[in-house]
């Protein structure tokens, strides 16, 4: 299953909401026999948030209990690096056996509950791990010339056929009705979670087009989210499709902004607000997902946070999201265009110290990274070399800082790689202080800083980001000092 964006919206909000009691239900029980099953740690079931573990035994043999399981929902069963879904009842007795090297072909279930179950495994094996000789995943086959057009009818062909399959075994092996309603809004929840996806594969599969491509998607390509009915379904939520509703709440971004970043009209956000009441009513969620969207703007997209706070100042009503979100902006405003960036001195590769105040009358871009951080190695041997000759002879200084590096393997990866140049200078922090007071959220993390010592945009593009990278620097060459620069 995909790993959802930070929603506040989770799970356990959902069930707090619902007021679910903790009352006494049947002993739940998966035991089971893995044939062939390599030595690992044990045997591991989550359901939910809980999860429980036991030994495998010599003959492969395992006993599973959850109690108090209060509601049916799909579980999760790992041993080693495998893993698969099931469905579980309270008081359900299912009994697992498979042969390990052929994990997904051979999952079975028998017992109280195994109808269930044994969907899941089917289904699972034919319409999502993606097997040659299965039904393809449309999301798994994208390429740049793929249209959303095209990947809303692969899409809508592709749910057509789970829905039908989920139709004949149900009718094949008597399926619970209660157990089938559920499975059709887990797959209508999954299909709008992978149109929403979609959006942002194809970003990724265009990010390094020359000039850069808007997304064009149709009229009606957001058509589904009505048909959710998301309000009730958040209205009375269960622990089967809480879940989905989270991470569907994670990726909701791409519905407002398909085309980041979001605007810096002050109007802007309005205009999301009534999108997003019309999608999910006057509700938390829609507060807490254009919360999302503009926490996600606070470090890159800085000045269309500002433009649209006061919108969500006056319609937000969560007084904690507010809270949380001035907070961040308060932090993050000491790095905002035309603010002075903190200096500092260290020393470079040959023992000499330089500072930022050394580098005045240049302009800087400004890398915090480590020999420790595959992307940081990625940056620079792949594409900063590039960067940087472009800029050669001209006024602009590459500043390297290696946090969280022995000197010594500081200095051999910069010989082994050849980083070194004439516009770059190597620094060396035996601590996180510098990048603290640069308040560094990850590596490698950019700041492009003017003649005037003062930041033209922290948390800047990256070397990959090619031309983008090559506009921002050209520009700030190009930019009138202010008379006003600090001394």
């Amino acid at each position: 299953m995909k790993t959802s964006l930070l929603v506040s919206w989770s799970a356990l909000t959902l069930l707090a909401l619902r007021g679910v009691a903790a009352t006494a239900s049947p002993l739940t029980v998966l035991s089971g026999q893995l044939a062939h099953a390599p030595q690992a740690d044990s045997v591991r079931l989550q359901v939910g948030s809980r999860r429980v573990a036991a030994v495998l035994s010599p003959a492969g043999e395992f006993r599973l209990e959850v109690a108090g399981l209060q509601e049916p929902q799909q579980a999760t069963f790992s041993y080693g690096k495998q893993r698969t879904s099931l469905w579980l009842s309270p008081g359900d007795r299912q009994h697992l056996t498979l042969d390990f090297p052929k994990f997904d072909e051979t999952v079975q279930y028998s017992g109280r509950g195994a109808a269930t179950s044994n969907y899941l495994a089917r289904a699972l094996y034919r319409f999502v791990f993606d097997i040659p000789g299965q039904v393809p995943v449309p999301l798994k086959h994208l390429t740049p010339q793929t249209t959303p057009a095209e990947f809303a009818q692969q899409e809508t062909a592709y749910q057509q056929q789970r829905q039908d399959f989920l139709t004949t075994y149900a009718k094949a092996h008597g399926l619970p009705k209660s157990f089938v309603r559920a499975q059709r809004q887990i797959l209508a929840l999954q299909a709008a979670q992978d149109r929403l996806s979609f959006i942002g594969y194809w970003h990724y599969l265009h990010r390094d087009d020359t000039p850069a491509q808007a997304l064009v998607l149709p009229a009606t390509y957001f058509d589904f989210l009505p048909l959710l009915r998301l309000p009730q379904l958040m209205a009375h939520p269960t622990a089967a499709i809480t879940p989905l509703v989270a991470e569907l709440l994670g990726s909701y971004s791409n519905r407002l902004v398909p085309n980041m970043p979001l605007s810096t009209d002050p109007a802007e956000l309005g205009r999301l607000y009534a999108v997003a009441t019309a999608d999910l009513g006057p509700t938390p969620a829609r507060d807490q997902v254009i919360y999302n969207l503009l926490t996600s703007h606070v470090l890159q997209g800085f000045p269309s946070v500002l433009a649209a706070y006061p919108t969500f100042k006056a319609q937000n009503r969560d007084s904690t999201l507010a809270r949380e979100l001035r907070q961040r902006i308060v932090a993050r405003l000491p790095f905002a265009a035309g603010q002075p960036a903190p200096d500092f001195t260290l020393r470079d590769n040959t023992g000499k110290e330089v500072s930022m105040r050394d580098l005045r009358g240049k302009v800087v871009y400004l890398d915090f990274w480590g020999t420790w951080c595959g992307p940081c190695m990625y940056e620079l041997t792949k594409h900063s070399h590039a960067l940087k000759e472009r800029f050669l002879g001209r006024d602009v200084a590459f500043v390297y800082v290696s946090v969280r590096d022995t000197q010594a393997q500081w200095q051999q990866v910069l010989q082994q790689e050849k980083l070194t140049s004439a516009n770059s200078v190597h620094l060396w922090a035996p601590d996180k202080t510098v990048a603290n007071l640069y308040q560094v959220p990850y590596y490698p993390s950019y700041y492009l800083i003017g003649r005037d010592g003062r930041f033209v945009e922290a948390y800047t593009t990256l070397p990959s980001d090619g031309a983008k990278t090559v506009a921002a620097i050209e520009a700030a060459l190009n930019a009138p000092a202010p008379a006003n620069a600090p001394r």
